[in-house]
């Protein structure tokens, strides 16, 4: 899969988060079913492109920030492996089953942080893009903390939902034109005559 691919299958996947806690409530709200399964396993697959397309563009830079990048995906796909147990049965109550969902709620978010901070600091992206992954690490923090302790949780959905939707369509779109950006680049004539 191309990156450019990657990048948009993030994109078209980042509503299925909004869409599953708008249906099936979000946090302790959570009403688990096998379509709440599927909207979350839509959603996490986004995210993991999104995350393999940064990794493909090197945009942690060195070694530490690749392995950020590499615990990022485990920790999704452990959280997608959840997913498919959900799926199947939503009413599970296996000891694997609660901590499958432990790492891929809330680890894989909290983990983000990290994430975002190591491509900051790699400054391998140009721009804004260089932000967004810690704009989407933001998100555990701002929604289920500050935003719950200032507007309450009347509020608290439409900004999670919202939030939710910008952040993991800017990662699929930061990794979608960043892709395209490197292709220009590597067929530019001045590429091409410096490999000549």
């Amino acid at each position: 899969m191309s990156t450019r691919t990657l990048g948009l299958t993030g994109i078209l996947c980042s509503p299925f988060l909004a869409i599953q806690m708008n249906i099936y409530g979000s946090f302790e709200n959570y009403q688990a079913t096998s379509m709440a399964g599927i909207f979350s396993l839509i959603y996490m697959t986004g995210w993991f492109c999104s995350i393999l397309g940064l990794y493909k563009l090197n945009a942690a830079g060195n070694k530490k920030g690749r392995i950020i990048l590499i615990i990022q995906m485990i920790l999704l796909t452990i959280g997608n492996l959840w997913n498919i147990y959900s799926i199947i049965d939503p009413h599970c109550d296996t000891t694997f089953f609660h901590v499958a969902d432990l790492i891929g709620w809330p680890f894989d978010n909290i983990f983000m942080l990290a994430t975002g901070i190591a491509i900051v600091a790699a400054k391998q992206l140009d721009g804004w893009k260089r932000f967004v992954a810690l704009f989407v690490g933001l998100w555990f923090p701002v929604t289920l903390i500050i935003t719950r302790m200032i507007f309450g949780s009347n509020t608290e959905l439409i900004i999670t939902s919202m939030y939710s939707i910008v952040g993991w369509s800017l990662l699929g779109l930061c990794v979608y034109l960043s892709s395209k950006a490197e292709t220009i680049e590597h067929n530019s004539p001045h590429h091409l005559l410096s490999r000549s």
